[in-house]
C-alpha cells in the first residue's frame, strides 16, 4: 500500500508558493522565480493526480467532489471580495474577469476580452482543472478498456508541447501560448507520466540516490530567461516532473530541507495565498518602490484567514456531505436489493 500522505511534497509545495511570491514581490535577475514556482505547482499536481486516478483508483464521483470542495469555495469568497472591490472602485469592467475566472475560462476569456488583473493568475487554476478533467476522462476509459496508461499520457503531452512549439513559432507570446490549458497541460500530463513511470518503484528504494536533486538542478537550469519558452515548457518540465516522483528517494539532507516546518506550513497554506496574493502583487506594481515589496506580509495574512475561515471549514463540511450522502445512497442500494 502507498502512503496516502508524504511530508516532502508539502515541502515541494512550499518552495513553489514561496517562489511565486519571491517572483512576485521581489527582485529575481536571469530566471523568472514566479514562473518557476507556478511550473513546480504543475508537475506535483500532475503526480499527484496520477497517484489518485490510477493508483488508488478512487471513484471518479467522489475525485470530483473533492476537488470542487477544496477549489470553490475559497475562490468564490475571493472573487466576492474583489467584486465588491471592483464595484467600490468604479472597476465594474472588471466584473466579466471575474465571473470568467469562478467558471474557471479565464484563461482564454483574456485572449479576446480585458483582462482583470486582480484574478490573471487564475489562468493556471484554470489549467489545473481542466486537465483535471482530462485526467479524469482518461481514468474512466482506462478502467473501462484496460490500455496502457504511459504512452497515452506521453503522447498527450508531446501533442500539448508541439502546440505550444509552433503556437510560440506563429509569434504567440507567453501569455497568449502557455496560458491555455491545450498547452500547458503538457506539465501536469508529464508530472502524472513521470511518476507512472519512475515514482511507485522508488518507493521501494532503500538507498537513497541524488537523482532527485540532479533533475531538479536541471529543471532550474532550463527555466532561466536565455532558454526559450518550448524548451522551458517540455525539457525543463520534464525534469522537474521526474525530480518530483522521485523525490521520496532522495537523500536525507534534501529530504529534511523539504519537511523543515517552515516549508511544510506553507505548502499547507498554498491554495489560499496564492489566491490571494494577486492583488497585492498588482497593487504592488502600481506602487512600485521598498516600501511596496511589504505587501507580501498582508498578502499572507490574507490567505491565512482564508484558510483557516473559508477554504477548511467548507471543504470539511462538503466532504462530511457528501460522504454521508454516498452512504445513505448505498444503504437504500441493499435494502433495494434485499429480496
Amino acid at each position: 500500500m502507498l502512503p496516502h500522505h508524504l511530508p516532502v511534497l508539502d515541502g515541494w509545495r512550499g518552495c513553489a508558493i514561496l517562489l511565486v511570491l519571491v517572483g512576485h514581490f521581489a527582485t529575481s535577475r536571469g530566471i523568472n522565480l514566479g514562473r518557476f514556482g507556478v511550473e513546480l505547482f504543475f508537475v506535483l499536481s500532475g503526480r499527484l493526480m496520477a497517484e489518485i486516478l490510477f493508483v488508488r483508483a478512487v471513484p471518479l464521483t467522489r475525485f470530483v467532489v473533492r476537488r470542487a470542495s477544496r477549489i470553490y469555495p475559497a475562490l468564490i469568497g475571493f472573487a466576492l471580495a474583489m467584486t465588491v472591490l471592483a464595484l467600490a472602485t468604479g472597476r465594474e469592467r472588471h466584473l466579466y474577469g471575474y465571473l470568467a475566472a469562478l467558471t474557471l475560462t479565464y484563461n482564454y476569456y483574456h485572449l479576446w476580452f480585458a483582462e482583470a488583473p486582480n484574478v490573471d493568475h487564475v489562468w493556471s487554476l484554470c489549467v489545473e482543472e481542466h486537465s483535471y478533467i482530462l485526467l479524469g476522462l482518461i481514468a474512466l476509459l482506462w478502467r473501462r478498456f484496460g490500455f496502457a496508461l504511459l504512452p497515452v499520457l506521453a503522447a498527450l503531452a508531446a501533442l500539448a508541447c508541439l502546440n505550444g512549439l509552433i503556437s510560440t513559432a506563429l509569434g504567440g507570446s507567453y501569455t497568449a501560448v502557455y496560458w491555455r490549458s491545450d498547452v500547458r497541460a503538457a506539465s501536469i500530463l508529464l508530472g502524472a507520466a513521470a511518476y507512472l513511470k519512475f515514482g511507485r518503484s522508488d518507493l521501494t528504494r532503500t538507498t537513497p540516490s541524488w537523482r532527485p536533486a540532479v533533475l531538479l538542478l536541471l529543471g532550474l537550469m532550463l527555466n532561466v530567461d536565455a532558454v526559450s519558452d518550448p524548451i522551458k515548457y517540455s525539457l525543463g518540465t520534464a525534469s522537474l516532473a521526474a525530480a518530483v516522483a522521485t523525490i521520496p528517494n532522495a537523500p536525507d539532507v534534501l529530504r529534511r530541507g523539504l519537511t523543515s516546518t517552515p516549508l511544510v506550513l506553507f505548502g499547507a497554506w498554498s491554495y489560499s495565498i496564492y489566491l490571494w496574493q494577486q492583488p497585492f502583487y498588482v497593487l504592488h506594481e502600481a506602487m512600485g518602490g521598498r516600501i511596496a515589496k511589504a505587501l507580501v506580509l498582508p498578502a499572507i495574512a490574507m490567505g491565512i484567514a482564508s484558510l483557516f475561515l473559508i477554504e477548511r471549514p467548507m471543504r470539511r463540511y462538503l466532504n462530511r456531505a457528501f460522504d454521508r450522502a454516498a452512504g445513505r445512497n448505498r444503504s437504500e442500494a441493499k435494502s433495494y436489493a434485499t429480496p
